[in-house]
C-alpha cells in the first residue's frame, strides 16, 4: 500500500497453525520426460514460474498428513490402469488435476479428479482413494479446455453427497458451511475463524446492528458469519454455484435475515442504494474493486466499509479512490498463509 498516507499502525493476527492448515490443495499430473524405465507419471505441484514442470511430491505438510498416502495411491493406480497424464505441450493425455478439500473442524473430506474427458476406470479409482484416505465424497470432473485449470466443465459424483460441510466457531456462536467443488472458501480454516470473527465483532459495534451488504460474497462465508450480529445481511456474487451454496448455507443454519443475489457487483449495487446499509463489506478478487462499484460506494456513502484484501497493490489503489469520503481508522493484517509473504489485510473505513 505504498503511497497511502494517514494509515493507522497495523495490528497482527498470527496464523493459529503453521502446518497442515490448508483446507484445499490442487495437485497436477504430468508425464515423465525424459522417459524413465518403470515410471509412468508425476503427481504434485508446479514450481513457481515453471507451469510445464511437475514436482513429484512424496510428502506435503500443507494439507492433512494422509494426503501424501493419497498421492502415492493415485499415482500407483494410474500406472496400474495405464491412464495417461496430461501433457501441456502436446495437449494430450487424460489426467489433469487432483483436488482435495478438507474440513478441519469436521470429519469430512472431498477428492475431485479432473480429467480431459472423464473416461477412467471409476471403481478402481474409488478403491485407490478409500484404501488410504478418509474421503466422504469423491467426484470426477471433465475439462477439455486448453487452459490448464482445475475448473471442470462437468462434474459426476462417484461417492457421497458431492460436497462437504465445515463449521466455523466464534466466541459467541458457530456457523456451518456447505462447500462444493468450485465454491470459494478461505483456505485456512482456523485463520478464517479469526478473520471472520474480527468482522463479526466490528458488526456488533454498529448502532442497532442494522443492514450489512456483503459484496463479492462467494459462498456466503462472511455474510453468514455476520448474520448473528446484524439485523439483515445482503450478499452479492456473480458465480451461480456459489450463490446456491450461500442460500443453502443460510437455510442450513436457520438464518432468516440473509438474502443472496447472483449478479455482477458493479451492475446490482446501484439498485441496493435504498437499503441504506450501516456497513458494506467488500472482499473483491485480486484485481480489487470494479471502478463502477467504487464510484457507487462513494455515491451511496455508507457510514462504514470493511475492506478485506489479498492484494496490497489493489487495496492501496482503492483506498486512494475512497479517501474522498473515507478515512481508515483500523488496519489489521491476518496471516492465513504461513511460510509465504502473502497475508489478508482488513481495513475499517469510516465516512468523514
Amino acid at each position: 500500500m505504498a503511497g497511502v498516507e494517514g494509515l493507522p499502525a497495523p495490528s497482527l493476527l498470527g496464523a493459529p497453525d503453521l502446518w497442515t492448515y490448508r483446507n484445499k490443495m490442487e495437485f497436477s499430473f504430468g508425464d515423465v520426460y525424459p522417459p524413465v524405465e518403470g515410471k509412468w507419471l508425476k503427481l504434485g505441484m508446479k514450481p513457481k514460474g515453471r507451469w510445464y514442470e511437475i514436482l513429484d511430491l512424496q510428502e506435503c505438510r500443507l494439507p492433512s498428513p494422509e494426503a501424501a498416502k493419497l498421492l502415492a495411491s493415485v499415482r500407483a493406480w494410474a500406472e496400474r490402469e495405464k491412464v495417461t497424464p496430461y501433457n501441456s505441450h502436446k495437449k494430450e493425455g487424460v489426467l489433469r488435476h487432483l483436488v482435495l478439500r478438507e474440513a478441519k473442524n469436521r470429519p469430512e473430506r472431498m477428492v475431485l479428479l479432473v480429467t480431459t474427458d472423464g473416461n477412467i476406470p471409476k471403481p478402481s479409482f474409488i478403491e485407490a482413494v478409500q484404501s488410504v484416505y478418509p474421503a466422504t465424497t469423491i467426484l470426477l470432473g471433465s475439462n477439455a479446455k486448453v487452459s490448464d485449470t482445475a475448473i471442470s466443465d462437468s462434474l459426476e459424483t462417484l461417492m457421497g453427497a458431492g460436497y462437504i460441510t465445515e463449521t466455523l466457531y466464534f466466541p459467541d456462536g458457530a456457523v456451518d458451511y456447505r462447500i462444493s467443488p468450485h465454491s470459494f472458501f478461505q483456505t485456512n480454516t482456523k485463520g478464517t475463524e479469526a478473520l471472520y470473527g474480527l468482522l463479526r465483532s466490528w458488526t456488533r459495534e454498529l448502532p442497532g446492528a442494522g443492514t450489512v451488504l456483503d459484496l463479492y460474497c462467494g459462498g456466503g462465508g462472511i455474510a453468514l458469519s455476520l448474520a448473528g450480529a446484524a439485523r439483515k445481511v445482503v450478499g452479492v456474487e456473480l458465480n451461480p454455484s456459489a450463490v446456491a451454496d450461500a442460500k443453502a448455507n443460510a437455510e442450513r443454519n436457520g438464518f432468516k435475515n440473509c438474502e443472496f443475489y447472483g449478479a455482477a457487483v458493479e451492475l446490482l449495487l446501484p439498485s441496493l442504494l435504498d437499503l441504506r446499509p450501516e456497513a458494506v463489506v467488500v472482499d473483491p478478487p485480486r484485481a480489487g474493486l470494479h471502478a463502477k462499484a467504487a464510484a457507487t460506494l462513494l455515491e451511496m456513502a455508507p457510514p462504514l466499509i470493511f475492506y478485506v484484501s489479498c492484494n496490497p497493490e489493489s487495496l492501496g489503489r482503492d483506498l486512494g479512490l475512497l479517501k474522498e469520503k473515507y478515512a481508515v481508522d483500523r488496519l489489521v493484517v491476518v496471516d492465513l498463509f504461513p511460510h509465504t509473504d502473502h497475508v489478508e489485510t482488513v481495513v475499517r473505513l469510516v465516512r468523514r
